[in-house]
């Protein structure tokens, strides 16, 4: 049974970890190795059989737990040259690095995965197309301002998604906490995505329907778990499309079983 296990996602820490027959990977951790290993043991997750952390950029609520988690597992984190060039530049563990490249493949145990690029406003930063078992594939696409052809070609061909919908433009607009440059930088295109831009990529994947797709990285300021479920719900209806669909949150770990 493939099985995602989301510890936390928004704006202050994200962190999931993928399990398949027996066997887990850890895309990103951005939470303190003490709430890590708090959280995992919440949901009944064995993290020494974690072989690998995948990165997917260097901004700290991806990152800052990287360092301790994969020393005191033991196991290799896997990203960009750049990315791992900023990480290792203010690493004080002697950790095992892999370089990876965008559309090239490479496996973790039972694991293939592909890193794809993304839109967002980092060094390098990439999403993963990853395959588990014959016959099941996921794709991680998160932080990214815009989704460009390229990514939509690794997104509509994937059984399950894990898709970011950061904001609502009307939330955002009213937050009157948000500088007009913070604002802009959310809104652009190396940004995040919103609500509304979510579900036209659903839409763009031109009637595949995918089994399972979770929603992820929500802002506590400029988002509604209420409110982004009501719009999942209109959009499957009136599109006939009939996926599960799950919202992450910041502090709720919860399992999302991939059948």
């Amino acid at each position: 049974m493939n099985r995602i296990h989301i510890l936390s996602s928004g704006s202050k820490a994200n962190a999931f970890i993928l399990e398949s027959d027996r066997e887990m990977i850890l895309i990103d951790q951005g939470l303190s190795f003490k709430e890590f290993q708090k959280r995992a043991d919440g949901l009944g997750v064995d993290v020494s059989k974690i072989k690998g952390i995948l990165l997917t950029h260097e901004h700290t609520d991806h990152s800052c737990g990287i360092p301790y988690t994969a020393f005191k597992l033991g196991v290799p984190v896997y990203s960009t040259e750049k990315t791992i060039s900023i990480i290792n530049s203010a690493c004080k563990y002697d950790l095992k690095y892999k370089c990876i490249d965008k559309d090239v493949s490479f496996s973790i145990g039972n694991f293939s995965c592909i890193p794809f690029e993304i839109m967002h406003d980092a060094a390098d930063p990439v999403g993963f197309l990853i395959r588990m078992g014959p016959d099941q594939t996921l794709c991680f696409a998160t932080d990214t301002g815009k989704v460009t052809n390229r990514m939509m070609s690794y997104i509509s061909r994937c059984d399950h998604i894990i898709l970011e919908a950061n904001h609502d433009h009307s939330m955002l607009y009213a937050n009157r906490k948000y500088p007009a440059e913070l604002k802009a930088r959310i809104r652009g295109s190396h940004g995040h995505l919103s609500n509304d831009q979510s579900l036209e990529i659903i839409d763009r994947m031109g009637g595949k329907c995918p089994r399972t797709i979770i929603f992820s990285h929500l802002s506590e300021e400029n988002n509604s778990p209420d409110l982004l479920s009501g719009l999942i719900e209109e959009f499957k209806k009136k599109n006939s499309m009939f996926f599960n669909s799950f919202i992450a949150r910041q502090n709720l770990p919860f399992t999302v079983y991939l059948p």
